[in-house]
């Protein structure tokens, strides 16, 4: 039985998957099993995969499910104690794995783990370093753009990217899965939250270092990314914020959305917003069952959520 099981979902992600993969063979950890999700690629893919990396296991799927079905059909079949989230653009460094499992092994606290992402193309730059959280109802990839050498400390942060980030087994036990609603996008902010509110924190290990090219799998330009985006964000608050932050919040998260449907329309996307919109109201049952569940697994007192999310305008205007 692997210590670590590393799960990779793709796409139509063939002419990354040979740096991806390469790199996870030179792992100076080797303790872990490799499982490939791949979402009904058109491409060559899977049969590159099955001739160069036989010892990968896949998991073939029918059909386009998104980021979050692929990813717990890998976490359902995954047999290791602790499972890692890569998404297929990577190129991981020799120690990724290493320090990500001297991380949870010596801090028992910490249920999740960010990595230090690095821009693959400017390796002196940060792609991200965990995620933030802030009070105008925006997750950030903190640090992002930012010089490399000025975040080698590692700190207690908000949540991690599922694009390089490793979770204990018993957080998704607790809190369960990533919800399969978002389909992509916000679907690792909506399962940091949840985490912190069952009282697991997430450690930021700027030595666990991934390479990132970046929207590999989606393309800018649709409207169903912006859509699903803009409904996402508001899902993420309506499930997660306690009552409490509901009403303190309430104001501030309005003009940040007002900021996101006037981008959207100078963008030229004017649909987004109501097509976003038209779906929240459909499934609002659905969102007060879940938005129930997850209250219910709050452990946390309001001052240290106080203590992870930020307060600061200048967030807004990053995000």
């Amino acid at each position: 039985m692997p210590k670590i099981s590393v799960i990779i979902p793709n796409y139509n992600g063939r002419q990354f998957l040979e740096t991806c993969l390469s790199s996870l063979t030179k792992q100076a950890y080797t303790d872990f099993e490799t499982i490939l999700v791949d979402d009904a690629s058109t491409d060559e893919s899977l049969p590159f995969v099955r001739t160069y990396y036989p010892n990968a296991e896949i998991i073939s799927l029918t059909k386009n499910v998104g980021f979050a079905s692929s990813v717990n059909k890998g976490i359902k079949q995954a047999k290791g104690q602790y499972i890692a989230l890569l998404n297929n653009d990577t190129e991981t460094d020799k120690d990724w794995l290493a320090e990500l499992n001297l991380a949870l092994d010596t801090h028992k606290d910490v249920g999740f783990c960010a990595s230090l992402m690095i821009d693959y193309n400017n390796r002196n730059m940060v792609d991200c370093a965990g995620i933030g959280f802030s009070s105008w109802g925006r997750a950030y990839k903190r640090d992002s753009g930012q010089v490399v050498r000025r975040f080698k400390q590692p700190s207690f942060v908000f949540g991690a990217s599922a694009g390089a980030a490793m979770y204990r087994r018993t957080l998704f036990e607790k809190v369960g899965l990533f919800d399969e609603d978002f389909w992509a996008f916000f679907e690792d902010v909506d399962l940091s939250f949840r985490a912190q509110l069952a009282g697991f924190k997430c450690l930021y290990v700027p030595q666990a270092i991934v390479y990132h090219i970046g929207t590999a799998s989606h393309n800018k330009k649709s409207v169903k990314l912006r859509y699903t985006g803009y409904r996402n964000k508001q899902w993420v608050i309506f499930k997660n914020y306690p009552a409490y932050y509901l009403l303190k919040y309430y104001f501030k998260y309005g003009l940040s959305e007002m900021k996101t449907i006037l981008t959207d329309f100078k963008e030229g996307f004017f649909l987004s917003p109501f097509i976003a919109n038209w779906l929240i109201c459909k499934d609002l049952p659905k969102l007060f069952k879940k938005r129930i569940e997850v209250q219910r697994l709050r452990t946390v007192s309001l001052h240290y959520l106080d203590s992870i999310i930020d307060k600061s305008y200048y967030e807004l205007k990053r995000t």
